[in-house]
Formats: C-alpha cells, structure tokens, sequence
C-alpha cells in the first residue's frame, strides 16, 4: 500500500512538473554557461530540500561510500536528462519528450531481471512492446506536427531515455544493496553533487569571459520544479524496496506520458491528432497489462 501511495504522488507532482517544464523550455538559456548555471541553480535548490527534511528527519545513519557513488551517478544522469528534454521540448511535444524519458524504464526492467531477481512475465513484456509501439505513434504525430524537428532533436531524445534509465536503475541498485538505505541522504548527495559540479563549470565559463544570467521568468518555475523533482525523486526510490521494476518504472514513468499528452493538450494547446489518441490508448492498455499480469 506504501507504494500505491507514493505512485499516487508522484502522478499528481507530475503535472507541476510538465506544465512548468514546459515553460520553462521557452525560456531556457541558449549557451553552455546559462544551462551550466540552470543545471546548478535548480539541482542545489532540489540539495536544499532534501537537506532540510534530512535534518528536520535527524538521521544520517547508514551512510556509505556505495551511496555516495549511487548518489554521484544518478545526480549527473538526472541532469543530463534535464539538460536533453529541455533541450529536445524545443521543437518536440511535450508528450513526445516525455515518452522517450519513459522508454527509460527498460533498463532498470532489464537489470531487474538479471541482477535483482524480478523476472517479467510474458504479458509483461507484451505490455513493454505495446507501450514502445504507443512511443513511435506518439513520435510520428509530434515530429509531423513541429517544423522544428530534427536528428538533434531525435539524439537529445534518446539521451534523455538512457540518461532517464540510468537514474531509475541507481535508485533500484541504492535499495537492492542496502535495504535499509538513507534515501533523504541519497537524494541530498544526489542533487548536492552535480549542483557543485555544474557550479564549477559555471565559474570556469564566466572567467573565460561567457555570460548568460537566467530569465526572470525562470524564477518562480525552477523552484516549483526543484521541489517537484526532490519529491519524485525520493518518493520513487522509497518505492523501490516493495514495488517491481517494471511495475513501479511503468507506471511513474508510462503515467507521466498520458499526463504529459493531457497537460500538453490543455495547457499548452497541443492538439492531439489520431495518432497520439491511439498512442495514448495502447500506452494505457499497456500500463493496465503491466501491472495486471
């Protein structure tokens, strides 16, 4: 029941996250030095979260230098992945960016089967297959859609699902290790240490002579999105010690699709077309399949 609860949240902080990432792409810097700072600025305020629940929380037991590593990995792949799908929401739907981050979930899906003992049923894999079907159609109506399209659009995609993976696959391996793991700890690592990293190519850039400050309209979305994203983040790894890969992955990440389609649509008047319709249906049939069988 944990679980459900938690999938529960994150489905509902998925839309803060859609709507304000959305946003936030049409205003996103436009060089190495302005995206280092965004990179910097909202995975330190993500840091600053989750170190004040670790302290108001008062534990810091169970720390490791597995956790550290972990932390360090699945840091700089979240931030590649934000740097891609923002990148890529440009001249992509959001629909679209949030697919490719979803098709993600195989990776940890296939490391749940050869290293944690979670072997996926046939049906299971029948839904995967659905749902990869239900990502083309989705792809063909965006890339149809959106004049800007192109194979930079289609690279920064497929970094963001490896990227997306890689992340998934660190919040399974943290628990897998240690069941009893510092999850507030792991998140404040998580964030703190690619804030530092990006901070410091930041620095580096502004002394070469680079300047790019952030867009006022920035403001108010990098700090909603900062908590939204803590919040996925911790909620979702907390998840991983009772939930199946393919299960939990599937339905945080296949869910934010469909949420990112309705959000899209509404929000942001990104007309669905008969493709996307039939994408979004199969890719709840597979999520239904998934999760069922």
């Amino acid at each position: 029941m944990p679980g459900v609860v938690s999938i529960g949240i994150i489905m509902l902080l998925r839309v803060i996250q859609h709507y304000f990432g959305k946003r936030t792409s049409t205003v996103f810097p436009t060089s190495a030095v302005g995206r280092s700072l965004y990179v910097a600025v909202s995975m330190g305020l993500s840091a600053v979260f989750a170190l004040a629940s670790l302290l108001i929380d008062g534990n810091w037991q169970h720390f490791s230098w597995l956790n550290v590593w972990l932390s360090t990995v699945s840091g700089l792949a979240l931030a590649g992945s934000t740097l891609c799908s923002n990148l890529a929401m440009k001249s992509g739907t959001i629909a679209l960016t949030s697919v490719f981050g979803t098709a993600g979930l195989l990776v940890p899906c296939i490391a749940g089967i050869l290293f944690f003992d979670e072997p996926m049923s046939l049906w299971q894999w029948l839904g995967v297959a659905v749902f990869i079907f239900a990502s083309w159609l989705l792809s063909c109506s965006a890339k149809s859609a959106n004049t800007g399209f192109s194979w930079k659009t289609v690279l920064l995609l497929l970094g963001s699902m490896l990227t997306n993976g890689i992340t998934m696959l660190c919040q399974k391996l943290l628990t897998f290790t240690d069941p009893q793991a510092n999850v507030l700890l792991f998140s404040f690592l998580s964030f703190g240490i690619p804030a530092v990293v990006f901070l410091l190519m930041f620095g580096k850039a502004r002394l070469d002579g680079q300047k790019e400050s952030l867009d006022r309209r920035l403001y108010v979305p990098i700090v909603l999105l900062a908590l939204a994203v803590f919040l996925i983040n911790q909620l979702a790894t907390d998840a991983t010690r009772t939930v199946d890969s393919v299960i939990l992955f599937a339905c945080i990440n296949g869910g934010s699709s469909i949420i990112a389609a309705i959000v899209g649509a509404i929000c942001y008047r990104e007309r669905p077309t008969v493709q996307s319709a039939l994408g979004l249906l199969l890719g709840v049939a597979a999520l239904i399949v998934i999760n069922a069988l």
